[in-house]
């Protein structure tokens, strides 16, 4: 019954007047909605990683653990659409900047820029009495056109960008020569003893600490953890020691098995084949085994961390008297990166990346994985065994990119372990306005509140003829029932529609599209409608995010770096020339055939 005491409790606070005594309300509860960055669906402890997370994983022990908790399968999108409740096209964050086409960019779907009247959760709490802050990265839309504190958060600390180094303001990507961190609005300079990990939660520690102890606060604490580069320090990195050393096709095999063992799939779940130009352990050599098997040690080691510094905050709700009052969600946003810099890129992204490392500072060498200029990244072999028992990883529409672990608890929640209905990211804006008590109608939001399931009421909230879709780059898939259609494009697709059966073949191994023509076609039919409401653009056959992210990155290369390629040119000219010269000496001086004879 405790659920409907405190959403009793919630409307009547509701029906008071804003400013009214503090007993009416402290019984709504403050929420805690914590981001992970490109953790894997076996990222968390509890969901069968070899990561130590102890403190998610007491929280999904105390209350639910979502085994059918879909995102889009990149970060900005998803951040669009968790924050508003709206299908990322319909706000306009239909792919990442860094992604987009001029064809695309005319588009209202691809602005990359809300509208001033932009409803978020935090617009919406705040409406209702809610104190509410943000800490970590933000990363939807364009650089700085989208920043929280015009959009209901009162106070702001964060990185807008995709990603950066976890020891200064670095851009990781060779399209930025700087990352930009915002406070408030304003642009600010990060501590010289920056760790991502610590100074996130240390941000969110000072709003919490500065908050109005008599009214409820919703806080959004974004980790850069896990996203490349995987930085950690060393103390978090060794405790994994000989951990990985068994590779990634014996333990991606394991994680299959441990899946199964906790009921995350059924008996008979198969692995899908591997991803495209992926690697075997046993042929790797000894000094590659160690670089890769250390690489992964730095990201569990991330993991950590970030579950070490989540527990600080934790710890400091619970002394405040708090934490027994707040809902607390920990996810992700999309499935596991596979992409490195540097190291197993295609050779027209390798060029570049290792031009840019080498002017700017990075490095992939073995000594220095984890530590400030280190460049690691896990690759797609270990991408595949965070995203197992699943096909593929972040950037592809298989349920390794999009398929990743939810848990909720607190107040109203019950301990209920691994719930399998279905539900996505457009879900957790109208479940936390829910469980806050704050009314709505269900046409506001593309998402539906998951509270019937979370509190036992009910296994689903989509009904087998329910149906929603995901589309960025030419990336889409679409769920109804158990049913799922989904097209990858190239390396790692074909770019085609595919049917699967995920109830029985949650590996993705085998379309049936073939055994189930009506089916098939009522998705896909079912799909364009959907793509022809949000305004998808519609992508060419050989396109993909992957090509048009080389394209940007090496245009943006030329632009940021002009007078080294002009540098280049120059010296490529003067060799050519210099070769064309000792050509026609060398010829000049050859006898003529009368001379010789």
């Amino acid at each position: 019954m405790r659920q409907w005491i405190v959403a009793s409790a919630a409307a009547i606070a509701l029906a008071t007047p804003f400013g009214a005594a503090a007993e009416n309300e402290i019984a709504r509860p403050n929420i805690l909605l914590v981001l992970l960055d490109d953790a894997g669906f076996m990222d968390f402890g509890a969901y069968g990683s070899d990561t130590a997370t102890p403190n998610i994983d007491e929280l999904g022990q105390a209350g639910v653990m979502l085994s059918r908790y879909y995102t889009h399968p990149q970060c900005g999108p998803t951040r669009a659409s968790l924050l508003t409740g709206q299908d990322n096209h319909v706000v306009g964050a239909g792919s990442l900047t860094e992604v987009l086409t001029d064809e695309m960019r005319a588009l209202p779907a691809y602005s990359m820029r809300w509208q001033e009247d932009q409803k978020t959760i935090a617009s919406r709490l705040k409406a209702a009495g809610y104190q509410t802050f943000v800490t970590g990265k933000w990363g939807i839309g364009d650089i700085g056109a989208n920043l929280p504190h015009r959009f209901g958060f009162d106070r702001s600390w964060v990185l807008d960008s995709t990603g950066s180094s976890n020891y200064r303001a670095k851009s990781y990507l060779p399209l930025y020569k700087e990352v930009e961190w915002f406070e408030d609005g304003e642009r600010v300079s990060l501590p010289e003893d920056f760790y991502s990990s610590r100074n996130i939660v240390d941000k969110m520690l000072e709003y919490v600490d500065e908050a109005d102890p008599d009214r409820p606060f919703f806080g959004y604490l974004a980790f850069q953890a896990i996203h490349i580069p995987v930085q950690v320090p060393p103390e978090y990195i060794d405790k994994y020691d000989g951990v990985f050393d068994r590779g990634w096709d014996v333990m991606r095999e394991g994680r299959l098995q441990k899946a199964i063992e906790l009921g995350l799939v059924p008996e008979g779940t198969r692995l899908s084949y591997a991803a495209h130009n992926s690697r075997s352990w046993d042929e790797l050599g000894e000094e590659e085994k160690a670089y890769w098997s250390r690489v992964m040690q730095v990201n569990a080691g991330m993991m950590e961390a970030a579950d070490f510094h989540l527990g600080r905050l934790l710890d400091h709700l619970q002394t405040k008297g708090q934490l027994d009052n707040t809902i607390v969600v920990v996810t992700s946003d999309n499935g596991p990166e596979y992409n490195t810099l540097g190291k197993t890129s295609p050779p027209a992204s390798l060029a570049v990346e290792r031009a840019w490392m080498a002017i700017e500072g990075w490095d992939v060498t073995y000594q220095n994985l984890g530590q400030p200029g280190s460049m690691g990244a896990i690759g797609q072999e270990w991408a595949s065994v965070s995203a197992a028992p699943f096909h593929l990883f972040k950037f592809n529409a298989s349920e390794g990119g999009l398929r990743v672990p939810m848990v909720v608890s607190g107040p109203g929640i019950e301990t209920l372990g691994f719930v399998g209905g279905r539900s996505q990211v457009a879900d957790i804006a109208p479940t936390l306005l829910d469980a806050a008590g704050v009314t709505f109608t269900p046409d506001e939001f593309y998402g539906r509140s998951l509270m019937p399931m979370l509190t036992g009421q009910a296994d689903e909230v989509y009904g087998e003829k329910d149906s929603f879709a995901f589309e960025v780059s030419g990336t889409a898939a679409l769920y109804r029932g158990n049913w799922k259609i989904a097209k990858t494009p190239e390396p790692f697709g074909d770019g085609e529609w595919h049917l699967y059966d995920i109830a029985s073949d949650p590996g993705e191994t085998t379309d049936v599209a073939a055994q189930h023509p009506v089916v098939f076609q009522e998705m896909l039919n079912e799909y364009q409608s959907y793509a022809n409401e949000v305004g998808v653009f519609e992508m060419a056959a050989g396109d993909s995010a992957r090509k048009q992210l080389t394209i940007n990155g090496i245009k943006k290369f030329s632009a940021n770096y002009w007078y080294l390629c002009l540098a280049l040119f120059a010296a490529l000219a003067a060799t050519l020339y210099g070769m064309f010269r000792m050509f026609k000496l060398v010829v000049g001086r050859r006898p003529a055939r009368h001379e010789r004879t």
